[in-house]
């Protein structure tokens, strides 16, 4: 792996690019075909679960008072612009709010490839870390959900800033920090744990090349350190709705519980990555004490691992602990309904991706065409495997079959199933399961929804037989 810091690396792909100007269009446009190639079944999905009460039952959605009333609330008002103005163009039809996430996603992609190009030294490192990213399979619950737009938005706008703050390093002056601390605080607009963004910036910093130094990295930091602080006070004050949701939080388990759980979580969480068959939209909590100690543990060697090589090999040190970083604010102390869920693995898939590139190009680069088969092959394995996940969640009955699989002792996913189930006009599949979920959770209030809902279809059917 090259020592040479980021500005030798820029100025070696500059140099390797500088007389090819015409083709410099080439790598956006290919990863952006990639994306848009490997994604698209899920333009074929409609709206559930979260998606009715976050979009379709939400009178903000179509704009209006119920919307500047939601903005006046504080919590996430760019996320509820992002569906206003969806609704603005498509009115409720779902391939228009998933056509919009695509379309977030493939920006950001282009963003991570430019951030690849700021820390890779060479041009087809970056072009297979952002390829990476674009093609990861549990990308599914943010690219082919509506309900994931949250975190594909923030993430963007975290690449951006990130980006801006890169900028600000290589032309130094008071007012550069200015866009990255914009785009920091549009983030948390869309997304409250963008707040960890001053967390990336360090941990970007003390992974350089050439570190500059313990008081160099935390100067740099510092503006978005402050920021972050005034930003996370004013959000707390301004959100009556962020507020409940900390409440229920450390209602539901304690500090000290919250975080045992999710170290218990870790490995499993991160394992997802390699494990695509295992990918659902809800997950059995690991419990007990030595899943807590594994978790731990876990956690405990990759940051061991990443002090190790920091200064021999600071990519990987960058890779082992970017997912850590960017699991904090959603597995830390906060306690969650889910522990195992796969939207943050967005945003922290990036760091990974940038040590897998130079991986890849290192295996493309040696002698041997069969390398470079591999490597090939491997890629458009995982197109399939993200084209298959944009499948499954086009399709709710698929996405809580998968669920029931996997989750079996879950009654809200039996519920849910039987809820798809109905919706697709199989009664009796509604009936068998709704029972399922009754022996597991007698008082599940949405067990008398799901029986209100078959009610009323077996009284159309009827009153339409009788016609």
């Amino acid at each position: 792996m090259s020592r040479a810091g980021p500005l030798a690396a820029e100025a070696r792909i500059a140099a390797s690019t500088g007389n090819e100007a015409p083709r410099a269009w080439l790598a956006p446009l290919l990863l952006a075909a990639i994306a848009a190639a490997a994604w698209a079944p899920a333009l074929r999905g409609g709206f559930h679960f979260d998606d009715l009460p976050n979009i379709v039952l939400d009178p903000a959605t179509a704009g209006g008072a119920a919307l500047a009333e939601r903005l006046a609330n504080g919590f996430r008002p760019l996320l509820r612009l992002s569906y206003a103005l969806d609704h603005a163009l498509w009115g409720f039809d779902a391939a228009g709010f998933l056509a919009t996430n695509l379309v977030l996603h493939a920006v950001t992609v282009l963003l991570v490839w430019r951030l690849a190009c700021r820390r890779l030294a060479e041009p087809a490192a970056a072009l297979a870390a952002a390829a990476i990213f674009a093609l990861q399979p549990a990308h599914g619950a943010v690219v082919a959900w509506s309900s994931g737009r949250s975190t594909g938005l923030s993430t963007l706008l975290l690449v951006a800033a990130l980006l801006a703050h890169e900028r600000a390093v290589r032309r130094p002056g008071a007012s550069r920090q200015a866009p990255a601390l914009l785009l920091m605080a549009v983030a948390c607009l869309a997304k409250e744990v963008a707040l960890v963004f001053p967390l990336v910036v360090l941990l970007w910093e003390t992974t350089r090349a050439e570190f500059p130094g313990w008081r160099t990295a935390l100067r740099r930091a510092t503006p978005s350190i402050i920021l972050a602080g005034l930003g996370g006070a004013a959000m707390l004050f301004a959100s009556p709705r962020l507020r409940e949701l900390l409440q229920f939080s450390f209602a539901l388990a304690t500090p000290d519980a919250a975080l045992a759980a999710h170290l218990a979580a870790v490995p499993a969480t991160l394992s997802l990555w390699v494990r695509p068959w295992s990918l659902a939209i809800e997950h059995p909590a690991p419990t007990g004490a030595l899943a807590t100690i594994a978790g731990a543990a876990v956690v405990a060697a990759m940051i061991a691992l990443a002090v190790q090589q920091r200064r021999a090999r600071p990519l990987l040190a960058l890779a082992l602990l970017w997912p850590l970083v960017l699991l904090l604010p959603t597995h830390s102390v906060i306690a969650r309904l889910d522990v195992i869920v796969e939207k943050p693995l967005y945003a922290a898939w990036i760091g990974p991706c940038l040590a897998l590139g130079a991986l890849a190009a290192a295996i493309t680069r040696a002698p041997g065409r069969l390398r470079a088969g591999l490597a090939a092959a491997a890629m458009l394995a995982l197109a399939a495997l993200s084209a298959w996940r944009a499948e499954v969640w086009a399709e709710p009955v698929a996405v809580w079959r998968e669920a029931a699989t996997r989750n079996p002792g879950s009654a809200r996913a039996w519920i849910n199933r039987a809820v798809a189930e109905l919706e697709a006009g199989d009664v009796a599949a509604a009936r068998r399961w709704i029972a399922v979920a009754r022996g597991l959770d007698p008082g599940a209030a949405k067990i008398a929804d799901a029986e209100f809902a078959l009610s009323l279809m077996l009284s159309t059917a009827r009153e339409d037989a009788v016609r």
